[in-house]
């Protein structure tokens, strides 16, 4: 058994691989679970060139749809969870 998860879906960048401030304020202050849930400009900006076989849509239209609920969330084993 791990006592952390970090889960992010496949569409977040991260900008550093220090994640300890966060890390901190989620043991110490969030009871253990904490989320970060955005958006970011359009999915095409996050979605493989080869997935449009299977999309109904082309790689030039997907740059004029808004991606919704791009998220990360830790999770921590203590008491409140």
């Amino acid at each position: 058994m791990h006592e952390t998860i970090f889960w992010v879906d496949s569409s977040i960048r991260m900008h550093t691989s220090n994640i300890q401030k966060v890390y901190q304020q989620v043991t110490n202050v969030s009871r253990g679970v904490m989320m970060f849930v955005g958006s970011i400009t359009n999915i095409g900006m996050t979605t493989h060139v080869g997935m449009y076989r299977y999309l109904p849509m082309t790689y030039e239209s997907s740059f004029t749809v808004k991606e919704h609920g791009v998220a990360a969330m830790f999770i921590c084993r203590v008491k409140e969870v």
